[in-house]
């Protein structure tokens, strides 16, 4: 319990909100390629074993801390919300470690908001035909130019 600190409870909360946003991001991007509330589910499958991916990658490098597959999966964004606050309480990331894995995920954060925004807003207001994923990709390239 000793290292449990209020500095930690900090950075655990920062890594969850930007952990939360972005995977509301990437649900809000796959949920607004379907036509129907029925499709949700499986089009938001991709995004859920990202999740998986990402909770596995930190939780079994957890085994061993100081590995590399462990640094990794403190900057990789899928995992870095899972992996980090640990190493953070184990005291294995230095400030460095924990500026450059935030920024990471920031980046990471907006380059998902800037897809996102441009394909919601675009596919909410398409109505009739469900969007196939090269309509998607279409229309991102309409709105680049």
């Amino acid at each position: 319990m000793s290292n449990i600190t209020w500095s930690l409870g900090i950075m655990t909360i920062i890594y969850f909100i930007l952990g939360y946003f972005e995977y509301s991001l990437l649900y809000a991007l796959t949920g607004s390629t379907v036509s129907k509330p029925e499709d949700i589910q499986s089009a938001n499958g991709p995004v859920s074993i990202i999740a998986v991916i990402g909770f596995y990658l930190s939780y079994f490098t957890m085994m061993n801390p100081t590995s590399n597959l462990n640094l990794f999966a403190a900057y990789f964004p899928i995992s870095a919300p899972f992996c980090m606050p640990f190493r953070i309480m184990m005291g294995l990331a230095s400030g460095k470690e924990i500026a450059i894995s935030i920024a990471i995920l920031i980046i990471t954060l907006l380059a998902i908001a800037k897809i996102t925004i441009k394909i919601y807003s675009n596919a909410i207001l398409n109505y009739g035909t469900k969007m196939s994923f090269r309509d998607i990709i279409n229309m991102y390239k309409d709105k680049q130019n």
